[in-house]
């Protein structure tokens, strides 16, 4: 058993991807929901994915935690597919008739935005674990990969938010400067 200051930074790192486990299986059940409620059919898929991607995201840190009990060293792959699926919800998912037909698009909009809170708590989360193994180069690519990850949920979740914002302000005739 290792002793001193790297068996104190795993343990860190163990703890780390502990609640990192937790987090992506609120968000497996949160866009379980979101899909659940959406009434668009790209919406519901666009939030299907996303609870796709977070299990994904839960099996890859089980897989971490396994290979460090293990012994092994840390090693991450994301699927080129996984990448690729994203350019699917790149076009806008809501359109005009959303808002001019129905107000009732506001949990949509609120599905969004609670959804970019966890992707940025994760991102946050994913920074803090690549600090915490300063040194150790395969585990901070590990992090990293899975904040890239991360961020292109961000991302996707960010331009339908804004598109959707975008809509709202024309409905309204409001032009913020």
């Amino acid at each position: 058993m290792k002793k001193g200051p790297s068996r104190s930074k795993e343990s860190a790192v163990v703890k780390g991807l502990k609640q990192a486990l937790r987090n992506e299986i609120d968000g497996v059940e949160f866009y379980r929901m979101a899909a659940g409620s959406a009434r668009r059919d790209a919406v519901r898929q666009m939030f299907r994915f996303l609870m796709e991607e977070e299990e994904r995201h839960r099996e890859a840190i089980l897989n971490q935690m396994q290979r460090m009990a293990e012994g092994k060293p840390m090693k991450f792959e994301r699927s080129a597919a996984a990448r690729k699926a994203l350019a699917t919800f790149k076009s806008p998912l809501y359109t005009e008739d959303l808002i001019k037909g129905s107000r009732q698009a506001e949990g949509e909009v609120a599905a969004l935005s609670i959804g970019m809170t966890l992707e940025k708590r994760a991102i946050a989360q994913f920074t803090a674990l690549g600090k915490s193994v300063a040194g150790d180069a395969r585990a901070a690519k590990v992090f990293s990969d899975l904040v890239a990850w991360e961020q292109d949920h961000l991302d996707l979740l960010a331009r339908q938010y804004d598109q959707m914002r975008e809509m709202f302000w024309e409905e309204a005739r409001f032009w913020p400067f």
